[in-house]
């Protein structure tokens, strides 16, 4: 059987995309919770420390965004070709550099400088999409599972990490958990980006497919990969873009300004960050739950039921007051994170493994342009109004839309027919 790995490596009989889904998701783990899902807890301190106004502090965290859309399909390409691993080795410890050097930091162009050259570019490089595209590379069958898995990740890093990021901050403050967090982070790199290969084929094993065994005449799985061009040219890219675009972009307000909304509703700060790891917490048993039906039953449904839960949160965060709101604003956006993981799920069903890092890093182009915006946007309302309320009515009918774009999803035919059509490729 081709997916049968050499003694060496397998250990066990696990099959060694296995270890590699393991590895990113510690990394993932790490990044969410250092780099990414801190913004929400650092924003209020920073800006305080640096007497800045919201729009000033939100301009921080989304010019990392701007580089983003810079970075993403250049790092795409960059992992489709020479693989995962040297892409997380050189992000990971440029991100780390750049969060000790922010330790001495006392003015706001050097600091923005500092998190958006050093601190975005490792992030972008090594840390996000690049850990997806590893875990792509090696399953097909099991791709939902895997890949909820994976991005489970970073929520879990919002679970486990900001509770201790949050406390760090309220006692040594939050120059001191940047500078240990940046050396933790900076010596754990290495051991973790050693185990990821860079595909099955070049170790010698096959892709986690049921293939027959030798005696069996029975046709073998087909696996279907597009090349970005011929991705470019099916409906179905561009609607799953035009979807992912919009939620990732709303996305970057809630990452950035929910602290800060919970305060607006009355809530202390030190709760509402407590809240809003809360919200990473909730959402990793609904990634896993989400990944295993991915492999069975259509995403469509649920990644549009997402949308519908973060459509309902805005309306609750208008309507309820108190922390009654918070609450339930928390858990309908844990519902919304949960699916979230089914818009790279569907790029790998749709679109195969090959090209699937630049396919990604295009829509990472937009979507991080938004990112870089919506933050701005609501700085820019609570400055001049005192309020989040025009933010979260204007966020209404977005999430609805994407939720529209999402259930409009279909899987494109394939490029090339080669085989039985029966035995088709995997994925929904």
């Amino acid at each position: 059987m081709l997916n049968r790995a050499p003694v060496p490596r397998k250990i066990k009989n696990a099959y060694y995309g296995w270890w590699v889904l393991a590895s990113t998701f510690l990394l993932g783990t790490l990044s969410g919770g250092i780099f990414s899902n801190s913004n929400a807890i650092f924003f209020g301190p920073i800006q305080r420390d640096l007497g800045l106004t919201s729009t000033q502090t939100s301009l921080i965290f989304s010019l990392v965004r701007a580089e983003g859309s810079i970075a993403g399909p250049i790092v795409g390409r960059l992992v489709d070709r020479f693989g995962s691993r040297p892409m997380i080795i050189f992000g990971g410890l440029l991100a780390s550099s750049g969060f000790i050097l922010l330790h001495w930091v006392h003015n706001y162009l050097l600091f923005v400088v500092i998190f958006v050259g050093v601190v975005g570019v490792g992030k972008s490089s090594g840390l996000g999409q690049v850990l997806i595209s590893a875990v792509n590379r090696w399953f097909i069958r099991r791709r939902s599972l895997a890949m909820s898995i994976c991005i489970t990740g970073f929520s879990s890093g919002g679970a486990a990490i900001l509770p201790l990021i949050t406390i760090g901050v309220a006692t040594i403050g939050w120059r001191d958990v940047m500078l240990y967090s940046g050396i933790f982070m900076g010596l754990i790199v290495l051991p973790l980006a050693s185990l990821v290969k860079h595909s099955p084929e070049r170790e010698g094993i096959g892709p986690d497919l049921p293939f027959p065994d030798d005696e069996d005449k029975g046709p073998k799985p087909q696996i279907v990969d597009f090349t970005v061009r011929q991705a470019l040219r099916t409906k179905a890219y561009w609607i799953l873009f035009t979807g992912s675009v919009l939620r990732i972009s709303l996305w970057g307000t809630i990452s950035v300004h929910s602290v800060e909304m919970f305060v607006w509703k009355g809530m202390s700060a030190e709760l509402a960050g407590f809240m809003f790891s809360l919200m990473f917490l909730m959402s990793i048993p609904l990634r896993i739950i989400v990944g295993y039906l991915g492999d069975k039953f259509p995403l469509q449904p649920m990644m549009g039921g997402g949308m519908g839960a973060a459509a309902l949160a805005t309306v609750v965060l208008l309507t309820v007051e108190g922390n009654f709101a918070v609450y339930i604003f928390v858990a309908l956006m844990a519902i919304e994170q949960g699916t979230s993981a089914l818009n790279w799920v569907s790029l790998g069903n749709f679109f195969g493994r090959t090209s699937f890092a630049t396919l990604m890093g295009l829509i990472s182009v937009v979507f991080n342009i938004g990112m870089l915006l919506s933050p701005i946007y609501a700085g820019y309302i609570f400055d001049e109004t005192g309020s989040y309320t025009i933010v979260l009515v204007s966020f209404f009918p977005i999430y609805l839309t994407a939720a529209f774009f999402f259930l409009m999803t279909r899987k494109p035919r394939p490029p090339v027919q080669t085989g039985s059509p029966a035995a088709a490729a995997y994925g929904r």
